[in-house]
């Protein structure tokens, strides 16, 4: 299943769909072959086209309660502000609907950013010299924020507690697959998953939000 595709299966027939932080438009264009009223919203002036506006994740143009599904992927390490873009995607989120979000793991076992392993078990003062060291430093510029002493990595816990403020109910999208496959064998995967591997091991937390 592509991901357009376990998206789709949260929204109505025709549904409004938005795309923050849009991109090169591949998830707009499948959303719109899938029959869904796709938009989205992109810094990037190169990467304006139809249904995409210029516009950050902080302060998105639209009504409130407007949209049937928000999806926001691999973009909140790179924003100004990420709880603020929370918000504005609880805003134009229409009632009893959802989201899909990813956050970056602080101290995930390999940064994809960088293609290196261990990088994010170290202080972030080490950081910057060793990929100095290594010739892979990125700058800052008009994609955001791209440094990895100032991209935006966040434990589980506290990317939970500042999506519940923000009035969501989350769910890990990892935990729903371990117990939709596994079923009666779930829990000490779950177990070992919680423990270990969700705080030290995987990249990224892959999460699915609902508006009360």
């Amino acid at each position: 299943m592509s991901h357009a595709e376990y998206c789709g299966q949260f929204i109505k027939p025709g549904g409004k769909v938005l795309d923050v932080g849009s991109g090169m438009g591949n998830f707009l264009r499948k959303m719109a072959d899938l029959g869904f009223d796709a938009h989205g919203v992109e810094l990037n002036p190169e990467r304006i086209f139809e249904k995409v506006v210029k516009a950050s994740a902080e302060s998105l143009p639209f009504p409130d309660n407007y949209f049937d599904f928000v999806n926001c992927a691999e973009v909140t390490e790179h924003i100004e502000f990420p709880r603020r873009a929370c918000g504005e995607i609880f805003r134009v989120l229409k009632p009893g609907n959802k989201c899909y979000i990813s956050f970056h793991n602080r101290f995930g076992v390999y940064d994809y950013h960088y293609r290196l392993y261990f990088i994010n078990w170290m202080p972030r003062s080490w950081t910057e010299p060793i990929l100095n060291f290594l010739g892979r430093t990125k700058n800052d510029g008009s994609a955001g924020r791209q440094k990895l002493a100032t991209m935006h990595y966040y434990t589980y816990g506290r990317v939970f507690k500042f999506l519940r403020a923000a009035g969501f109910s989350v769910s890990d999208i990892r935990e729903k697959k371990i117990k939709k496959k596994f079923w009666n064998f779930a829990l000490p995967l779950l177990i070992l998953y919680r423990i270990l591997l969700r705080p030290l091991y995987f990249n990224t937390f892959h999460l699915l939000l609902a508006k009360p």
